[in-house]
C-alpha cells in the first residue's frame, strides 16, 4: 500500500540525531581517535575520511585504522579508551552545525517542540548537549543506553514519542544516516535526510526511502508552515 502524504501541520515534535545533523562533534572525535592512535603508535586517518563514517559509531572510526577484520577484544579496549579521551574534551570543539540554531529558533517561535534521539550514551550525550549554547532546550533526550535496543530499531524513536507524548504522525525524525530513516520508518514518524551531515562518498540516500531529503536546516523551515 502506498504511504499516505504527509500532514505537515500536524508535526509538533521534531526530532534530530545528535552527531553530524544537530551537532558538528567531529572535531572532538577525532581528536579523541588521534590520541588513541598516538599512544598505539599508528598514524590516523584524514579528519575528512573520519566524518564519512561518524555517524556509524567509534568501532567504525577505529577500523579505518585497525581494519574490520580486527580482533573484537582489541577493539573493544580501544573503544574504552577512544571514550575515556573523547569523555574529557567532549565539548571543546563541537558547535551546533550551520543553520540550526535558526532552525531551532523557528521551531520554538511556532510553538513546536524538539528533541535527541542518538545512539551516543547517555555519560556523553547529556555533558555535551548541557555545554551547547542552544536556543532552546530539548523536551526530551533519548542516548543510546537509554533504550533497549539502537538505531536502527524503532525503540529508541518510540521511547521520544512516549515522553513527549506525542503520536508518530505528530513527530519527524531528522538524520544523517540510514539507521536513522529505518528506526523513524519503523516508529511511523515523518523522516528526513539531513544531506549536510556525516554522509560518505559511495551513500545514496535517495534510496533510503525517507520522505523528504534537506540539504540545509533552512530546507526544514518549508516544514513548519
Amino acid at each position: 500500500m502506498k504511504k499516505a502524504p504527509p500532514d505537515r501541520r500536524a508535526i509538533v515534535l521534531w526530532l534530530f540525531d545528535l552527531d553530524g545533523t544537530l551537532v558538528d562533534t567531529l572535531p572532538d572525535l577525532y581528536t579523541a581517535l588521534v590520541e588513541v592512535c598516538r599512544h598505539h603508535k599508528r598514524s590516523p586517518p584524514a579528519q575528512e575520511r573520519t566524518r564519512e563514517v561518524a555517524s556509524r559509531g567509534v568501532r567504525a572510526m577505529l577500523e579505518l585504522v585497525w581494519g574490520e577484520k580486527a580482533d573484537p577484544a582489541l577493539l573493544s579496549q580501544l573503544r574504552e579508551e577512544f571514550i575515556d579521551s573523547y569523555r574529557l574534551h567532549v565539548a571543546d570543539q563541537s558547535r551546533p552545525m550551520a543553520g540550526i540554531e535558526e532552525l531551532l529558533e523557528a521551531i520554538t517561535r511556532r510553538g513546536r517542540a524538539w528533541g535527541i534521539v542518538t545512539n551516543k550514551p547517555a555519560s556523553l550525550t547529556h555533558p555535551l548537549v548541557q555545554a551547547l549554547e542552544l536556543p532552546s532546550r530539548p523536551c526530551v533526550v533519548i542516548s543510546g543506553d537509554s533504550s533497549p535496543y539502537p538505531k536502527p530499531h524503532p525503540a529508541p524513536v518510540m521511547d521520544a514519542l512516549a515522553q513527549a507524548h506525542r503520536k508518530p504522525h505528530e513527530a519527524a525524525f531528522i538524520g544523517d544516516a540510514e539507521n536513522d530513516v529505518r528506526a523513524g520508518r519503523a516508529a511511523g514518524v515523518l523522516t528526513l535526510v539531513a544531506l549536510w551531515g556525516y554522509l560518505a562518498s559511495g551513500d545514496e540516500p535517495g534510496s533510503w526511502q525517507a520522505d523528504g531529503l534537506a540539504r540545509t536546516p533552512a530546507d526544514l523551515e518549508n516544514w513548519l508552515d
